[in-house]
């Protein structure tokens, strides 16, 4: 990172605080919409999609050692066109996941005071055309991509907000921007035009960063703000985005483990009918399908966690680390890991529902044999 020539006016230390109303040289207010849908995503499949030209997109551009943070399987870009929302022009573009996750992304350049920045980015965030976008690109890319999807299903969808400033007219640095412009930064990010409360604004700046004077990132459980150089917050937003990606991943799990449930206690177990022998298979049958879904979740799970991986760079770990607990990403994991393992009791006892009803069945076959021996042997006698 380039460090900032800082104007001497601009330190708390000094007489002069920053002006209320900063006039911002170069900002972007960046919405993104993810969607899962679908188990896997075959991304060797995307190059050949007809209209639409996906690239790699690995994230290393700016990390000093790029081995120390990077995607495992890095997902495909691809620029879509244009969209115009409330007379802004904005750029799109849609990211894939292997792990079956669609990003639309859309990002709107901005230059002039940080209050009309705060305005823009309020009537953004609540015009329900951005969402409605969404998607529709979204649906244009399944369209285009639909081969390459493995067991899809009916999306869902995360959204987050980035507000990025790149420069300011007047120099500053990250604890100017943390102390004397905290109301307007707390504004910006929340999207609020009024005034909160100190105790509101405490809570929005809780997990601040910043690794040289001149460069801060703030993170929020909905929006993040990033003021750093283009490719540093690049780098910043790419963590978001991955982060809520496996936030609707394990939103998903949580929805298919909740329907999966519910179909179990609404059955009848224990069964009614004690004549288990000739219920064996269809408890066969469940027990199979349970082991495939927990299985199969495990594995979907595993790949989500572990398509990031950042070995040596301490400084993105922490931002990663305080995304992930504003977003609650443990707290899902655990409740996840809760309804598997609530699954798993009822594999459990149907494993051994169907034991007891295999022994039942070859008892009753035993009987059976006795009493056709014992027949015959009677039959044998009266001859």
């Amino acid at each position: 990172m380039t460090a900032q020539v800082r104007a001497v006016t601009m330190r708390l230390g000094d007489a002069s605080l920053p002006t209320a109303d900063p006039h911002i040289t170069s900002a972007t207010f960046s919405a993104c919409y993810l969607f899962d849908v679908a188990d896997t995503i075959d991304l060797k499949r995307l190059e050949n999609i007809a209209g639409l030209s996906f690239q790699p997109a690995p994230l290393s551009r700016a990390v000093p050692t790029p081995e120390a943070i990077q995607f495992t399987v890095p997902p495909r870009v691809a620029n879509l066109d244009e969209v115009t929302v409330r007379d802004r022009t904005g750029s799109a573009r849609a990211k894939i996941y292997d792990y079956g996750v669609i990003s639309i992304g859309f990002s709107f350049p901005y230059s002039g005071p940080w209050s009309s920045f705060i305005e823009l980015v309020s009537g953004l965030r609540a015009d329900d055309a951005l969402p409605a976008l969404a998607r529709e690109r979204a649906q244009t890319v399944l369209r285009e991509c639909g081969a390459a999807l493995d067991e899809p299903h009916e999306p869902l969808v995360e959204d987050y907000f980035i507000n990025t400033i790149e420069q300011l007219a007047d120099p500053i640095d990250s604890q100017v921007l943390l102390d004397g412009l905290r109301s307007q930064l707390v504004r910006l990010m929340l999207a609020e035009t009024g005034q909160l409360s100190q105790s509101e604004e405490s809570e929005a700046l809780r997990f601040n960063f910043s690794y040289f004077p001149d460069d801060l990132v703030v993170v929020q459980w909905d929006s993040a703000f990033i003021f750093d150089s283009h490719a540093d917050a690049e780098v910043v937003a790419d963590l978001l985005e991955f982060a809520n990606s496996q936030l609707v991943e394990f939103r998903t799990y949580d929805a298919r483990l909740d329907a999966e449930l519910d179909v179990i206690y609404a059955a009848d177990f224990p069964p009614r009918a004690r004549f288990r022998p000739m219920r064996r298979r269809g408890i066969e049958q469940r027990a199979a399908q349970l082991s495939y879904l927990m299985v199969d979740i495990r594995e979907l799970a595993d790949r989500a966690s572990n398509a990031l991986k950042i070995t040596g760079d301490a400084y993105y770990a922490r931002i990663y680390r305080a995304i992930a607990a504003r977003l609650g990403l443990d707290v899902w994991q655990r409740q996840i890991e809760s309804k598997l393992d609530a699954v798993g009791d009822v594999y459990r006892y149907l494993v051994d529902e169907a034991q007891v009803a295999r022994s039942e069945f070859l008892e009753l076959i035993v009987i059976v044999l006795i009493a056709i021996e014992i027949v015959v042997g009677v039959l044998g006698l009266r001859h």
